[in-house]
This record gives C-alpha cells, structure tokens and sequence, in this order.
C-alpha cells in the first residue's frame, strides 16, 4: 500500500472512533441522569482527540484536509443534535427570550415570571426557563438572534440549528485562516473535533458560537479589512460581553475610521444595553453581584478577602493583566488569548462550555494544559454520578483541585521540560 493512502488510515480511523462516541451519546436519552455512562464516553473521545492532534503534523501531505475536518466536524455535531439539554437548561431560556421579544415584548423589563408575560407560556419551554425571577441578561445582538430564530421557529431545534450554523461557519474560517497563515487546515481539528466543543454547542445548544464566529472574524479581517475587523468585534461584543477584552488589542490596528465606527455603536449600543439590563431583577446585575460556580483561583480570593472584595480585586487584577500585555507589546491574537485565558482562571463563574471562547484561537499555537482541561472541566457537571441534589450542581473544593490541578501540573512539567532543554517556555502541543 503507497505511503500516503496508509497514512491515510490514521485520520479516517480516529475520525470514525469520534463519531461513534458521538452517536452513542446521541442515544443516551439524559445525560445529567446517565452522567457515568456520559462521562466514561466522554474520555473515549478525547483520547481518540488527544490522539488526533498527536498525529496532525503526520497528516499534512494528505490532500483535502479542510473538507475532511468539515466532514467530521458536521458529522458530530448532527451526532448529538437530536439530544435533549439535560446538562444545561440555557437553551430554553434563549427559546423564551426570542419568543418573548419577538412577540413584542421586552426580556429585559420583565422577567419570566412576570404575569403581563402569561401569553408566552408553553407546556415545553416555560417550565424549564431557569431563574424565571430574573430579567434577560443577554445583549442585544445575541436577544435579536433569538428573536429572528423564533419568528420562524420557537422550538429548542430552531434556536441548536441557528448555534450550529454558527458553529460551522466558525470550523470552516478556522480550517482557511490557519491554512492562509502557513499552517494546516489540519490545525482547525483542535477547535473543531474537541469533543467539549461538540457537546456544548451541538448537545447543549449554548449560544457562544454566535459571537465566538465574529470575533474570530475580527482577528481574521485586522490587517486588511479594519473597518471589517471593527464591526465584528462590535457584534463579537454585543452577543456576549466576553470579547470585551480582545477590544484594546484589535483598536491598535485599526485605522481611525475603523476606530470610529466602533467607539460610536459600541457606545451607543452598551449605553442601552446597560439602562435596558439595571434595575431590580437584572439578570445581569446577578451574574456580576453574586453568582458563583466551579471557580479555580477566585475561591482563593474571597476566601482571603470576602466575597464583594474579591470580585473587586479580580477587576484590578485583569486590568493589571492588560496593562501588562499591551506594554509587552502582544499582538491581537495573543492578547485576546491571555485575556480570555486569565478572565477565565480568576472569574467566580466557569461553566465548561465558556472554554469555546479559548479553544477557538488553541488551532493557532495549541496549549496541552488548557486542552486538559476542555476534558477535565466536565467535573463541573458532578464525577462519575449525577449529583443528589436537584438543581445546579457546584462541585466541592476537591473536585475542583482535580479538575484545575491536573491542567496546572502538566503546565508546569511541560514548562520545566522546556527549560531543561533550552526552548521557549511555551510549548506547543506538536512541538
């Protein structure tokens, strides 16, 4: 057999292994119920994905690759398409929120459970939307998203498929920009294959690919199109306020044209973002004022300083976190990777499927610890058995050491490794 069609064995039998798991987690009617079974699938796939980017380097002079990788990828996602959000309840409540709004109602001013909402209830959706007391939290691009999905369709599958597009598009810009940048489409499997990916946004449903797409757009479109690169990092923000940070690095090369154009909406939109989101029964002021769950470093904070307190001293250290890397002088991608990387490790709330935003730029110079911890993350759901309690599960201090602690010592063997041998302290996972 000629070398390369053996070769070619490698990605087709991997890719194939990845998909089955992924068909057996379709079958699964209850995730959260069958957390055992879930999870004992869930390390089949990424040792099948360890494997795979292992090998990637092996498999560049194989022909076709950015539509092999788009194969797989669509073929996992439609794997788990089908399944119910039992890990997750968001997905109903961006359903509402679209039905809501697009009924010409205001998310924002009144909260689920508000009785001048009554017409909206449903025996299928209502029921399951969480925190029914609190006004919307999303922002208004992400709110007009699940609005045009709902005037064509209220159901959970209309608003997965809208992620899942999303989510393609995001695969297939990813396979091109590390092909245009001297790589390998191949490189675009670390996003695109990573099984977390697959469960969050396919499974689960989770919006984030709907503004992950457009700020990956706006590094893509930096250096030529400016004016491009600011209007997606402009919608980047207004579907989650997450991209925030990547906003400093991105302004530094845009033309003052570029700049304008984003001061100005950025501007007006946050401006009635914020008046539309405040008040008593802000969903937002919730998520900034006391939620808490599967934190790493910020247990350590409020333990040290309280609660309040400790929210403060992450601000001011994320800003010292910037300061930093804009007088180091890093360029947008990388800065944008720190900030999203930091934001994560220091903030009071982790949920696993807020690792797409890190994972969407790893294809560019993959980290093995924080691809570590896209596996480990799913302690956050309970280990091995869903939890006794009902409702959120937050798991205990323990759990969180094994879930963040493996990560931290791969990070730190492999920077010792690299020291002992004279290389660059960041280690790439092909190197």
């Amino acid at each position: 057999m000629p070398r390369l069609q053996h070769l070619a064995l490698e990605p087709v039998a991997l890719a194939t292994l990845l998909v089955a798991v992924g068909s057996l987690w379709g079958a699964l009617p209850d995730w959260r119920a069958e957390l055992g079974r879930f999870q004992g699938l869930w390390l089949v796939a990424f040792a099948a994905y360890a494997l795979a980017l292992l090998r990637r380097a092996h498999w560049r002079e194989l022909p076709h690759a950015g539509a092999f990788v788009m194969l797989v990828a669509l073929a996992l996602r439609v794997a788990v398409f089908a399944t119910p959000p039992t890990l997750s309840d968001d997905l109903y409540r961006y359903a509402w929120e679209g039905r809501v709004l697009a009924g010409g109602a205001n998310p924002w001013r009144h909260a689920p459970d508000d009785p001048s909402l009554s017409r909206f209830r449903d025996p299928d959706v209502y029921p399951h939307v969480n925190h029914p007391e609190l006004r919307a939290i999303y922002p208004p691009l992400a709110e007009a998203g699940f609005a045009l999905v709902a005037r064509v369709s209220s159901t959970l599958g209309a608003v997965k498929l809208w992620v899942l597009l999303h989510d393609l598009a995001l695969c297939a810009l990813l396979a091109w920009w590390c092909a245009r940048r001297g790589g390998s489409a191949w490189d675009a499997a670390v996003y695109a294959w990573n099984p977390l990916v697959v469960v969050e946004y396919a499974g689960s449903g989770h919006h984030d690919p709907t503004g992950i797409l457009w700020l990956v757009s706006a590094l893509v479109l930096l250096e030529r199109r400016p004016v491009g690169s600011a209007l997606a990092a402009t919608a980047a923000v207004l579907v989650k306020l997450v991209a925030l940070p990547a906003l400093p690095f991105l302004w530094r090369g845009w033309t003052t044209r570029a700049r304008l154009v984003a001061g100005l909406l950025l501007a007006g939109s946050l401006a009635g973002y914020a008046t539309l989101a405040s008040g008593s029964g802000s969903g937002l002021a919730a998520f900034a004022q006391r939620w808490r769950h599967n934190d790493a470093l910020f247990g350590a904070f409020a333990f040290a300083l309280g609660d309040p307190s400790a929210r403060f001293a992450v601000v001011v250290l994320l800003g010292v976190v910037l300061v930093f890397a804009l007088r180091r002088g890093l360029c947008a991608v990388e800065g944008t990777r720190l900030m999203l990387r930091a934001g994560l490790l220091l903030g009071p709330v982790v949920h696993p499927w807020y690792l797409g935003w890190v994972l969407a730029l790893e294809p560019l110079g993959p980290s093995p610890a924080w691809l570590l911890l896209s596996c480990t993350v799913t302690l956050g759901y309970g280990a091995l058995a869903p939890p006794a309690a009902a409702g959120g599960h937050h798991p205990d201090g323990l759990t969180r050491a094994v879930e963040y602690g493996l990560p931290a010592l791969l990070a730190i063997a492999l920077a010792l490794r690299a020291r002992r041998q004279g290389g660059p302290k960041g280690v790439r996972a092909d190197a």
